[in-house]
């Protein structure tokens, strides 16, 4: 149970930082703000109200990467790992250079038992982002599963660096 909770809160996280590159990649003010909802809604646990709205988004939006990507994390919310593998492998198709979204398939697929593709999901995200320590977490943890202790030992040390960095700089800015 500790576990399913620690993951979730990690997915909560990565939705949150989502909303913020969704602005980044998608012109559409429309889109944004649909977006911006449905990551509110989430983060709410509004999973039902989220997902009717992500469904027609995606209908009125059938190109926008973070649509599937919303409804992959509520898919995943909701336990359905296999229909949340569907819409992160449709948000990569979108938009390969989106390291959350390789994390957060990889959770799913962890926990289909699928721990190598978990684990090539999670050595993607941290080539494509190299500072976020919510990868190397995660891939500390498939690690450990498959018995490999001193790679899952590396990967919780920089985790724990990159996260008390970030911490570090965060602590900075409000005291500015």
């Amino acid at each position: 149970m500790k576990k399913h909770v620690f993951i979730l809160g990690f997915a909560l996280t990565l939705c949150l930082s989502c909303l913020n590159v969704a602005f980044a990649q998608e012109p559409n003010a429309e889109a944004n703000k649909t977006i911006t909802e449905i990551g509110v809604l989430v983060n709410s646990q509004k999973y039902q109200i989220a997902m009717t709205k992500c469904n027609t988004a995606i209908q009125k939006y059938p190109n926008e990467a973070f649509l599937y990507y919303w409804r992959g994390t509520i898919y995943n919310s909701m336990g359905e790992h296999q229909r949340a593998i569907e819409d992160f492998n449709k948000s990569i198709e979108l938009d390969a250079n989106n390291a959350k979204a390789y994390v957060l398939r990889g959770i799913c697929k962890a926990d289909l038992e699928d721990k190598e593709g978990a684990l090539e999901d999670y050595n993607k995200a941290i080539e494509l982002s190299p500072e976020d320590g919510t990868a190397y977490s995660m891939r500390a943890m498939v690690r450990l599963d498959l018995g490999d202790m001193e790679g899952a030992d590396k990967d919780l040390d920089i985790s724990n660096k990159l996260m008390n960095s970030k911490d570090d700089k965060s602590e900075s800015k409000q005291g500015k």
